[in-house]
């Protein structure tokens, strides 16, 4: 492995400091339960590296979204090109397709266990989780279904067992209004249920120069949730889940960077506009519907535990945005929007069995997965700039079906009391039929096609871990773990040739030596991994010179061989009785190691949405009061290094680095009934963007993120 700089070591050496500072009057830290091996395990013996996020951290930091996620976990990047299609990235790896064909995300996103087959199924708002565990580096083994990137495990809390009702009020400003509950108890001796509904809605943050009317980047979402769980034998529990969510906003709203391009030249004159502003005539929309069922069922046999979980899902999202709006003016008129409308259906099936006896703890399974996608996009450009003074529309009629099967195993043998060794295999296949209509114009498509294709992808990745128990607190870990990712098809393109030819698959072998440590009789938690990724093959986003196009499109093609290396860190210390304080770091050393053709210029390049270096602060105050009741407040820190977001590397449509400052002070009724809750996130107005890319020759379209917001949240539990 690249030897890792100065500032890291530095990191590391403060972080061991601080483990080793004697605390006083300080309770030993809860004990943290995860599923990272889809068996219930303490973190701090699972040989994995894997962020888990508590229901209470959850609602302290007011997660309700992938962005959250992100912003807390070391090495997890993200972009919001659009709400329905969020952008994961984990140690630098990641996808940003959106084709019928090419969607599927290299960070794979579980709900109770079900995989989230499209971006637009992850973007719904977060609610109701007992936990949230986020696996960094290729998951291969266990979760597989295209997880090279890592794995994003979402747990809902079951069915309470005595009548229960949560309910939470907040509002802020931008007209910020959210509304949560909860209803959950038994229905009869063997049978509890629970029904939760969460509603946030939150005024636009942009407005345009031309026609402040056209307002953009607003929230309105509404999710629901039903449960059933059944259990009449001790050895037997059965898991019915019912979900449905609703997002419709408006566009982006992006605002047109000055520095490059047709963009640059046509603003050049014009007056400088505020860093929440732009220049459209048009908001757009963005719209996305998701609906599931599941069920999931465990029982308890002799040879071990069987696991069946059968899911359906349906998923709708469309969208229409204006990327560019830059007229009327004396300069000339400029538009480009694109939009996309989208649907479909998946139907899975895993069958598991678990079993351990003295040495062994084993586990064997087979995953089926059905996908239909059914997905329409394209742009229209028009311009009184260029030539070519028309309104021209193309556009791509895609569909897929993807057929994948795989069959998994893994074991974890204790060779001695404190040395286990951990062997895992699975099998990967993957078919996708996919056709595509391409409709010309002078954007996107050049020519007119109509192609009809099948291909398959198959591939075996093992995993192997050594872990030793240097003592009873802590433990060192060796793994070599394979990841793979199938290819696909392109669904906007210039030509009928790039529409019927496919992009390879992906490959992943990850090289890790991690740390996890309890110390000063378990009131300091330190969590290190230290990582070397090599990537085959690597599907990367590009513009591509489609020779006649005004608007070149974005197409996926295979890298050839990148290599992402770090260090990740994660503190925690319970300081007093009353004060904890936390940490995190992550340091990432990314490579584009061998490009093919005109991307050969590029090697040596850092990966998409690789920040080098990313940290967290935290500190977290609880404290009874003498009047009844008790207070808790929590400040953090969050701070990312630039992020670039193209192959080329290109500075002005990389995200530059930004810092984050949230606060959270809550007081709580004596009798736990009863919390009112003031905070502010982004405290000091920080200019930051969540998303940029660029377009030959526009240049680049970078979307700016929130400005301070603040509120009063209000819950109440009748337990």
């Amino acid at each position: 492995m690249k030897a890792i700089t100065v500032s890291s070591c530095l990191c590391l050496s403060t972080a061991i400091a601080l483990a080793n500072t004697t605390f006083v009057q300080a309770q030993a830290l809860e004990e943290v339960i995860v599923t990272a091996q889809k068996r219930s395990q303490d973190l701090q013996d699972v040989p994995v590296a894997v962020t888990a996020l508590s229901e209470e951290f959850i609602k302290q930091t007011g997660i309700d979204d992938m962005k959250g996620i992100a912003l807390r976990t070391p090495g997890f990047s993200m972009g919001n090109f659009t709400a329905s299609q969020p952008q994961l990235f984990i140690r630098g790896i990641g996808s940003n397709g959106d084709g019928a064909a090419n969607g599927e995300s290299s960070v794979a996103v579980f709900l109770d266990g079900v995989y989230i087959n499209r971006s637009a199924g992850a973007a719904t708002e977060i609610f109701d989780l007992a936990s949230i565990e986020v696996l960094r580096g290729p998951q291969g083994t266990l979760w597989g279904k295209n997880a090279i990137g890592g794995a994003i495990n979402l747990s809902s809390k079951k069915p309470a067992d005595e009548f229960t009702v949560n309910l939470e009020l907040g509002a802020g400003n931008l007209s910020q209004r959210s509304y949560r509950g909860l209803i959950s108890g038994p229905l009869s001796e063997d049978l509890s249920a629970k029904v939760t509904f969460s509603k946030k809605d939150r005024d636009p943050y942009m407005e345009s120069v031309v026609d402040p009317s056209v307002k953009t980047m607003d929230v309105n979402s509404d999710s629901v949730r039903a449960q059933l769980h059944y259990a009449p034998e001790s050895n037997f529990e059965a898991m019915l889940t019912l979900d449905y969510a609703t997002d419709k906003r408006t566009g982006v709203g992006t605002r047109p960077s000055r520095e490059y391009g047709l963009i640059g030249q046509t603003l050049a004159e014009m007056p400088e506009v505020g860093f929440h502003q732009n220049h459209l005539e048009d908001p757009g929309f963005q719209d996305s519907d998701t609906k599931g069922i599941s069920l999931k069922v465990d029982w308890d046999l002799e040879i071990g535990t069987l696991t069946s979980i059968t899911a359906y899902r349906e998923g709708n999202a469309g969208f229409d945005n204006y990327l560019l709006g830059v007229g009327p003016q004396t300069f000339g008129y400029l538009t480009l929007n694109n939009f996309m409308d989208e649907n479909t259906e998946m139907l899975s099936q895993e069958l598991r069995i678990a079993g351990d006896s003295d040495n062994l703890k084993w586990q064997a399974g087979v995953y089926l997965n059905n996908e239909k996608t059914h997905r329409l996009e394209g742009g229209e450009f028009f311009s009184t700039v260029l030539p070519a003074a028309a309104l021209v529309t193309a556009s791509a009629d895609q569909r897929n079906e993807t057929s994948s099967v795989a069959l998994f195993t893994q074991g974890t043998y204790s060779i001695t009391e404190d040395l286990d060794l951990t062997l895992g295999l699975r099998y990967t296949r993957e078919e996708k039929d996919f056709s595509n209509i391409g409709t010309p114009g002078t954007a996107y498509v050049s020519e007119p096609y109509n192609v009809a294709e099948t291909e398959t992808w198959s591939a075996v990745t093992p995993k192997l871990i050594v872990n030793y128990h240097l003592n009873d607190s802590s433990m060192l870990y060796f793994s070599a773990a394979t990841g793979f990712k199938s290819g696909g098809f392109d669904g906007v393109v210039a030509t009928e040739i790039a529409a019927k030819t496919p992009f390879d698959e992906e490959e992943a072998l990850n090289l890790e030596i991690g740390l996890k440590s309890m110390l000063l009789d378990d009131r300091v938690r330190l969590n290190a991994a230290l990582f070397n990724v090599d990537y085959e093959n690597l599907q990367v986003l590009q513009t591509f010179d489609c020779g006649g196009c005004s608007v070149p499109p974005l197409v996926t093609k295979n890298a050839g061989e990148a290599e992402s290396r770090g260090l990740e860190l994660e503190l925690t210390l319970a300081a007093t009785d009353n004060l904890q304080l936390s940490a995190t770091y992550a340091y990432l050393d990314t490579e584009y190691k061998k490009l093919d053709g005109n991307l050969e210029q590029y090697e040596g390049n850092k990966l998409r949405n690789a920040p080098k270096n990313a940290f967290s602060l935290a500190a977290v105050y609880e404290k009874d009061l003498a009047i009844g009741g008790a207070i808790n407040g929590r400040i953090e820190y969050i701070s990312k290094d630039k992020a670039y977001q193209d192959i080329e590397n290109f500075e002005y449509s990389a995200i530059p680095s930004y810092e984050l400052t949230n606060m959270r002070l809550a007081y709580m009724s004596d009798d736990e009934q009863w919390e009112v809750a003031a905070w502010v996130n982004n405290a000091l107005d920080e200019e930051y963007f969540i998303h940029n890319y660029q377009i030959a020759p526009f240049g680049a379209f970078p979307l700016p993120g929130l400005p301070r917001t603040y509120g009063l949240t209000v819950s109440w539990s009748n337990l």
